[in-house]
């Protein structure tokens, strides 16, 4: 069966360029927003009152920053299995990738709206809106790739081991199918 192309690509092709995408793009927005989100001092943590639950609320971009590192580190170890998922034919990995994606953009939407405020230049926030709605419709469409390709890894998968359980099958009685068949055609061939 030959593979479908959607824009000049096979899922395969789009899963492999949509980990690659994935990698570049969280370092850019990694550099990006932390040179916004250090600009408010982070190395001195300012108390500035207690909240009504007992707790302290620390400075908002310090913990943010925090929780964009360790999000980015995660997207980039989940893109790299990404990677070996779709070259090993693991459509468990693929999964993984499109659900941890989802959080992903989430948690940044919500990281965007709460630091909005935060940054007084108008065009870098502009930039800062345009850089996520870019990335999430650009994670839309590869997200067709990946779901596509783990449809076919899926399926292939099952078709494997309805394959192997029928030969196991198969092979309980006697001689073996595939041997008489190669026996046959072998005599078939010379009896012509």
């Amino acid at each position: 069966m030959k593979p479908q192309h959607w824009c000049g690509m096979t899922a395969k092709m789009g899963t492999m360029l949509s980990g690659v995408f994935t990698i570049l793009a969280t370092i850019m927005y990694l550099i990006f927003e932390q040179k916004y989100l250090r600009n408010s001092n982070c190395t001195n943590t300012i108390i500035h009152s207690w909240g009504t639950n007992g707790m302290m609320d620390q400075d908002g971009p310090c913990w943010i920053l925090n929780v964009i590192i360790f999000q980015s580190f995660i997207t980039i170890t989940i893109s790299s299995f990404l990677l070996y998922s779709a070259y090993a034919q693991i459509y468990r990995g693929l999964v993984a990738y499109t659900i941890w994606i989802f959080f992903y953009e989430t948690i940044n939407i919500i990281i965007q709206i709460m630091t909005n405020d935060k940054v007084k230049i108008v065009e870098v926030r502009v930039m800062r809106w345009f850089g996520l709605v870019s990335r999430v419709l650009m994670h839309c469409f590869w997200m067709f790739f990946v779901i596509t390709y783990a449809c076919i890894i899926y399926k292939n998968k099952i078709q494997g081991n309805i394959i192997s359980y029928n030969r196991c099958v198969s092979m309980g009685s006697g001689d073996s199918p595939w041997r008489r068949s190669k026996i046959t055609s072998f005599v078939h061939h010379y009896k012509e």
